[in-house]
C-alpha cells in the first residue's frame, strides 16, 4: 500500500472508504483510465465489509435492489477464477416457520418473477430431500441454486490486492477530517496528512458516512445496527446450501466449519441521531421491529460528547477510532446455537470457534445510497447498504463508477437517490 507521504497530491477520483463499495467503485474507475485514491482511517476492509456472514444472494432482496444481487452473480464468479476467497454456488435455502412467513416469501416469490428470478418453491417433502439434516417441520421454503457463498475477510484482501494491481492507490491510515468545497464544488479531503484534491470525491465510510457528510453540512439521514455471529470448529455432513430461517441462519466456510448468526437479532442503541430521524426511520422500523432490538445505553452520552468535540479545525472520530470492533451478543448467539443443535443434530457436539460483531451502516428504507449530492458537484456518496452490501458490491461498485463517469446503465440509479428522503445536500439547523 502506498505511503501518505508518497502519495500523489491529485486524482481524478479519490473516494474515503476501503470497504467493499469502495474498493469495488475504484476498481470499476481504474477500468476507464481514470487516477483513482481510496482513504481509510485504519485498515482496509476492516470493518464491517469483512465481518459480515458472507452471503451472495438474491432471496429476500427488495426489487429495487436485486438487478444489483443478480448483476454481481457473473462479477463475482469472474473474481473467483482470478483468488480463492471461497466463493462458490452453492444455493440458498430460506425457510418459513409458519404461515406468516410462508405468505411473505411467497408475495417476494411473485414480485421477483417478473424480474425473471429463477427461485423455486419447496415442499416439506423437497426441504427434507435438500436439507436432509433438519428435523424441523417447515411451512415451506424458497431455493434460488444460483445465490452463493464466500469468505468476506479474504475476498477484502483479493480485492486490495486486486485494486493495487490495477493502480489503485490506497493510503490506509489516513483518516479523512472533512471534505474540501471550494466555489460551491467538492475539490478534495483534508485528511490528517494534507489535503488531497481531485475532479470528483466520493464517501463510502459506511457508520461513517453521517459524519463525514455533516462537515459540509449535508444531512445524511443513517443510524448504526450491531450484528453479531459466529463461527464454529469443523463439521462432518453439514448442509452445503445456504440456510436461512428465523430460527438460525448457517453458511458453511473454507475450514469446515460453519458461520452462524440470527436474522432478527440486530441491536441499536439510543443515540442523538436516533431522535433526529425517529419520523424517517418509524415507517419500516414499525414493519420490521421483530429484527432489531433497541436498547438505551452509555452510546448516548458517548456521542454527544463526539458530537461536540467534532467539527472543523477540531478533534475527529475518524482519528480516535481507528477500527470498529465492538463486543458481540454472547447470549443471543448461544441461544441461536442451541437452536441450530435442536434441528440439525449434526451440530450437537460442535465446538463454538470464535464469536465477533460489526457495525451495519442503515437508512430508512434500506436501499442503499448511490448518489451525486445535488448542492455540491463533484461530490457523491455510496453508502446505507443496510446489511446487503457485500452480495452486491461489485455491481453497486460498477453502477457507482458509471454514475461518477456520467456513463448510463440500466442497475437501478433512479432508486438510490439521496434526494428521496427530502435532502438535496441541504444545510439543517440541529440534524
Amino acid at each position: 500500500m502506498t505511503k501518505p507521504s508518497s502519495a500523489p497530491l491529485h486524482y481524478d477520483v479519490i473516494l474515503a472508504g476501503g470497504g467493499i463499495i469502495g474498493l469495488c467503485t475504484a476498481l470499476f474507475l481504474r477500468e476507464k483510465g481514470l487516477s483513482v485514491a481510496v482513504l481509510d482511517k485504519g485498515r482496509p476492509g476492516y470493518e464491517q465489509s469483512s465481518r459480515n456472514w458472507g452471503w451472495v444472494r438474491t432471496i429476500s432482496q427488495a426489487m429495487e435492489e436485486l438487478p444489483l444481487a443478480v448483476a454481481s452473480r457473473p462479477l463475482w464468479q469472474q473474481w473467483a477464477k482470478e483468488g480463492d476467497f471461497g466463493y462458490t454456488r452453492c444455493g440458498l435455502l430460506s425457510l418459513a416457520q409458519d404461515k406468516e412467513e410462508w405468505d411473505t416469501l411467497e408475495r417476494w416469490l411473485a414480485a421477483a418473477r417478473t424480474h425473471g428470478f429463477d427461485a423455486r418453491e419447496l415442499g416439506q417433502p423437497e426441504i427434507h430431500t435438500l436439507l436432509p439434516q433438519s428435523r424441523g417441520q417447515w411451512a415451506g421454503a424458497l431455493y434460488s441454486p444460483g445465490d452463493g457463498r464466500a469468505e468476506p475477510d479474504l475476498a477484502m484482501r483479493f480485492l486490495v490486492r486486486k485494486a493495487e494491481a490495477a493502480g489503485v492507490t490506497i493510503l490506509p491510515d489516513t483518516a479523512v477530517k472533512s471534505i474540501d468545497i471550494q466555489g460551491g464544488r467538492a475539490c478534495g479531503f483534508e485528511t490528517e496528512t494534507g489535503r488531497i484534491s481531485a475532479s470528483a470525491v466520493v464517501v463510502a465510510a459506511g457508520i461513517w458516512s453521517r459524519w463525514l457528510c455533516k462537515t459540509v453540512d449535508i444531512v445524511l439521514p443513517q443510524l448504526k445496527v450491531i450484528a453479531s455471529v459466529l463461527r464454529t470448529e469443523p463439521v462432518e455432513g453439514g448442509p452445503d446450501p445456504i440456510i436461512a430461517s428465523s430460527r438460525f441462519s448457517v453458511r458453511k466456510r473454507m475450514d469446515g466449519g460453519y458461520t452462524v448468526a440470527q436474522r432478527n437479532s440486530s441491536i441499536t442503541y439510543v443515540t442523538p441521531d436516533s431522535f433526529r430521524f425517529m419520523r424517517e426511520f418509524m415507517p419500516n422500523f414499525l414493519k420490521q421491529k421483530k429484527l432489531l432490538s433497541v436498547r438505551v445505553g452509555s452510546s448516548f452520552v458517548k456521542e454527544l460528547k463526539q458530537e461536540r468535540q467534532f467539527g472543523k479545525d477540531r478533534l475527529n472520530p475518524f482519528e480516535q477510532y481507528r477500527a470498529c470492533d465492538p463486543a458481540p451478543d454472547r447470549k443471543t448467539l448461544a441461544r441461536t446455537m442451541q437452536r441450530l443443535r435442536e434441528d440439525m443434530p449434526v451440530f450437537e457436539k460442535t465446538r463454538v470457534a470464535a464469536m465477533w460483531a460489526g457495525v451495519i451502516d442503515v437508512v430508512p428504507d434500506a436501499l442503499p445510497i448511490l448518489s451525486p449530492v445535488a448542492r455540491y458537484p463533484g461530490l457523491f456518496v455510496a453508502t446505507g447498504f443496510s446489511a446487503h452490501g457485500f452480495g452486491v458490491g461489485p455491481a453497486a461498485g460498477k453502477l457507482m463508477a458509471n454514475l461518477i463517469a456520467g456513463e448510463q446503465d440500466t442497475l437501478g440509479r433512479e432508486h438510490f437517490t439521496l434526494e428521496r428522503f427530502g435532502c438535496n445536500g441541504e444545510t439543517s439547523a440541529g440534524r
